[in-house]
């Protein structure tokens, strides 16, 4: 009898590139809560959740702010109401913290905050500031890759830097690429992360320094607005030209421009750490079809060639 592969292991046997697959999110909004109202965590339930019952207009709320991307959050045995906002954006992202007493508080958060890089006020007192927090997709009812692969390296990961910094998350996008995960305050997002990656992945997130090959992007660059493709280019050109000048420190690399050329091919430049300019075109064309997700028709993905102009 024919064997059929996950899409998760399809896209490990394919050994498919993880750099440039993380759509851009300015500003992650992460909300404690199973949802049993909605039946728990379904498939697509931000979706669901932002469209009609309890937390439609808390959604609705912030979905105002600018690429937001919200995540539900849970742990086992929790019920409290925990809500997290990471602000990638800023030259020194930041995370902040507030427990909630209730839902409807949510809709008192003031918006314009963020947009001022001050930090968010919650009913108008300045939500706190903490050092690190990590979300690992276990969403089994969006894909079973990632309840397969994600509680393992969840436990793994909670054991390792804490239980009160680590949190299970409902679909972060890519599920083909599980285990996957968001390191924040700078929205660093890995892929194909098994437990035995975690302790190198969480000494060196706190040493400051970004593993390349689990590396699938970050929600955005600070002080540039780009589109979808050309957020995407500058992750894949990023990974390929920290590994050709080992520059592995997060702020090694600073995105100075991202231009299309005639061709379609995007030019990727970043000012290092030591002063030096490094430089990369990026074309993008489609895959030949594979599984996206388990039990879905297979499609064509969007793949990255790029090709390094100058590395200093």
């Amino acid at each position: 009898m024919q064997m059929t592969m996950t899409c998760a292991e399809e896209s490990r046997a394919l050994e498919e590139t993880l750099a440039g697959t993380f759509k851009p999110a300015e500003t992650f909004f992460l909300i404690e809560s199973n949802l049993p109202e909605y039946g728990g965590w379904s498939g697509s339930i931000v979706k669901a959740a932002g469209s009609a019952g309890e937390f439609a207009p808390y959604l609705r709320h912030l979905q105002r702010a600018k690429r937001a991307k919200i995540l539900f959050i849970r742990r086992p045995q929790g019920d409290s109401k925990n809500f997290y906002i990471a602000m990638t954006n800023q030259d020194e992202p930041k995370i902040y913290h507030a427990e909630l007493d209730d839902y409807a508080d949510l809709l008192s958060l003031d918006l314009a905050s963020l947009a001022e890089e001050r930090a968010p006020r919650l009913n108008g007192r300045e939500m706190a500031p903490i050092d690190e927090l990590y979300t690992v997709c276990t969403n089994g009812r969006h894909d079973p890759c990632c309840a397969a692969y994600g509680a393992p390296v969840y436990q793994a990961l909670a054991e390792q830097a804490g239980s009160d910094r680590v949190w299970q998350t409902t679909h972060i996008g890519g599920h083909r690429m599980a285990a996957t995960l968001v390191a924040y305050p700078q929205g660093i997002v890995y892929g194909h992360v098994d437990p035995h990656d975690v302790e190198s992945l969480l000494m060196n997130h706190r040493a400051g320094y970004i593993l390349t090959h689990k590396y699938r992007g970050r929600g955005c660059y600070a002080g540039h607005d780009l589109d979808e493709a050309a957020h995407l280019a500058a992750g894949a050109a990023e990974a390929i030209i920290r590994e050709s000048t080992r520059q592995y420190g997060i702020e090694d690399l600073r995105l100075t421009a991202v231009t299309e050329l005639n061709d379609g091919t995007r030019r990727v430049s970043f000012r290092g750490s030591n002063g030096g300019a490094s430089t990369a075109e990026v074309g993008t064309s489609m895959s030949v079809p594979r599984q996206t997700s388990c039990g879905d028709e297979p499609k064509p993905m969007p793949q990255h060639d790029v090709r390094i102009l100058a590395a200093i």
